[in-house]
């Protein structure tokens, strides 16, 4: 059992070395709206549909897959108009990781965004997306993400959730 151990942990290992032969680097650009979000925040609780408020952001995520699959990313997200009254989303930065088969349609990713405007607080995103297109460098997808809240800003931990969708393309560099 100890020689299947180490052997497992050293193929792990061989997975995190950085500077493999097939380490590459992405970018992507989405043009992102939440479909529903729920806040609880101080005793007072809200919720809002697409249909009483369209909030698009820009959401633009750098990858290095450093593991054939598995990419470490950056994300960066940022609201740019809101509808009926409404504010903007606000800015986030965070880091995620994504799982991208290249020979599969599917992917999923999961991320830890800080919003870094009117306050902190941290979220924990998850979400997956279907690859439209797929040619040379450039992928077009759509993608949906659900957004929980974890801390900070007055929301207890999943006091606040959203569901997102998004339209994006996505280099590969």
């Amino acid at each position: 059992m100890r020689h299947s151990l180490l052997v497992g942990l050293a193929g792990l290992g061989l997975l995190l070395v950085p500077g493999r032969a097939e380490a590459q680097w992405s970018l992507r650009l989405a043009l992102e709206a939440p479909l529903y979000s729920h806040v609880s925040s101080n005793g007072q609780s809200s919720s809002v549909g697409i249909n009483e408020s369209f909030q698009p952001t820009l959401d633009l995520i750098g990858s290095w897959f450093f593991a054939g699959s598995v990419a470490l990313d950056l994300e960066l997200r940022r609201g740019i108009a809101a509808t009926g009254g409404y504010p903007r989303q606000e800015t986030w930065l965070g880091p995620g990781v994504t799982l991208d088969v290249p020979t599969f349609p599917l992917y999923g990713r999961a991320s830890l965004p800080i919003q870094i405007e009117d306050g902190t607080r941290l979220f924990l995103r998850v979400g997956g997306g279907l690859k439209i297109l797929d040619v040379a460098f450039i992928r077009v997808y759509l993608e949906l993400t659900a957004d929980l809240g974890l801390a900070g800003g007055g929301v207890s931990a999943f006091g606040s959730q959203a569901v997102n969708a998004a339209l994006g393309v996505w280099f590969k560099i």
